[in-house]
């Protein structure tokens, strides 16, 4: 009575944000075994040219969705992502009192 237990469900669940070292910050809508398929933002710069003088910069972000192993992924914890990011001085804000 040999039961195999699979880990891979239990990384990086459906529902869940992830880091991924080329996409950043994604969110997991799927998996197939150790597979993950993610959505994330992508990022493309529009050309200014025949724009009113008003506009300084222009993009157009979309959601595209890609398929990576589970190991591209590191679990997000927001508040300890943020945390982080304050301690080393790369997340300043103001808070109102």
């Amino acid at each position: 009575m040999n039961k195999v237990v699979s880990l891979s469900g239990f990384q990086c669940p459906v529902g869940s944000l992830a880091i991924h070292h080329l996409h950043g910050m994604v969110e997991v809508f799927a998996d197939d075994g150790w597979l993950r398929g993610v959505l994330y933002e992508h990022h493309e710069e529009l050309s200014l040219a025949g724009e009113a003088d008003d506009v300084v910069f222009a993009e157009n972000i979309e959601m595209r969705e890609a398929w990576v192993h589970v190991r591209e992924l590191t679990e997000a914890s927001l508040a300890k992502d943020i945390e982080s990011l304050r301690k080393r001085g790369q997340l300043l804000f103001n808070t109102v009192d």
